[in-house]
Order: C-alpha cells, then sequence, then structure tokens
C-alpha cells in the first residue's frame, strides 16, 4: 500500500498529460464505477463482484478496520444493504467524478448523494476509488474508500 501513496500523488497533482488512449481509458474507468453503483443499487452483489479485483480491499468507516479481499468487501456492502428496509427505495447520485491514468493504475474520485425516495434522509460521501487494469484489459477496483460528510442542515 505503501507504493501507492507516490502514484496517488503524482495522478492527483496531474503529472500525467491524457492522449486519445488515455482518454479511452478514462471513460472505461467511469464506466466501471457507474456498474458497479448500478449493481449495488439493485441490490445484486453478483454483479458488483465482478468489476473487483479477487484481492480488493475497502475501509470500513462503521468500524475503523481495512477488509482485505473481494469476499470481504462484498459482505460489507451486503451489511449496508441490510440496513434498508424491505421494499425501501432509495436514490444515489455520483457527482464530481475525475478520473486519472497512470499506465495501468487509475485513480477515481467523486462524491455520492444517497437519499430515501423523495430526498429524506441525505447523506454525502466523499469517495476515492483506485483501479489497476488486468490481463483481460479491463478495469477492477482494487481499493475503495468513502468520507462521509454530516448531512446538511
Amino acid at each position: 500500500m505503501r507504493r501507492m501513496v507516490p502514484l496517488f500523488l503524482a495522478l492527483a497533482a496531474g503529472c500525467s498529460t491524457p492522449g486519445a488512449g488515455a482518454a479511452a481509458d478514462e471513460r472505461a474507468v467511469a464506466a466501471a464505477v457507474h456498474g458497479m453503483y448500478d449493481a449495488f443499487k439493485a441490490k445484486t452483489l453478483d454483479g458488483v463482484a465482478p468489476y473487483m479485483t479477487e484481492s480488493s480491499t475497502c475501509y470500513d468507516v462503521y468500524t475503523s478496520q481495512l477488509l482485505i479481499g473481494r469476499k470481504a468487501v462484498l459482505d460489507h456492502f451486503g451489511a449496508i444493504l441490510s440496513r434498508h428496509k424491505p421494499g425501501e427505495k432509495w436514490q444515489s447520485e455520483l457527482l464530481d467524478m475525475y478520473v486519472a491514468v497512470d499506465g495501468t493504475t487509475a485513480v477515481a474520485t467523486y462524491k455520492v448523494r444517497t437519499a430515501a425516495e423523495g430526498g429524506t434522509g441525505h447523506m454525502l460521501a466523499a469517495v476515492t476509488h483506485v483501479f489497476v487494469r488486468e490481463s483481460d484489459g479491463r478495469w477492477r477496483a482494487s481499493h475503495l474508500h468513502r468520507s462521509w460528510a454530516s448531512p446538511p442542515k
């Protein structure tokens, strides 16, 4: 993980110059993020799994622990989904996405606004997603971190 810090800083500082290939990669990473969220909103964890590496990690804000491995992360996502009441409808919107690609690694940062249907219970999170391009050419999430903001007053 330590070796990812300099890479993240370089990407965040905008040190790479995107070309035509980089733009296609940025779109592919953004599509992967949206695919994961669409599957999560549909409550199909089997639909989320193909977007993750086997060794994906996620920081659990509820327990302050780093979850390691696709199964642990999917179990965490399942626990989040189980907090919703049966039949409860909710909205989720991705905002201000920025994707930086450097070779076979990409970082996507964005905000997620969620609310129960009708806009009640609004929550906002800042998200950082690290992706790797695997040997099959697909971008898969290797790490996810969310930081929840306080609900607006």
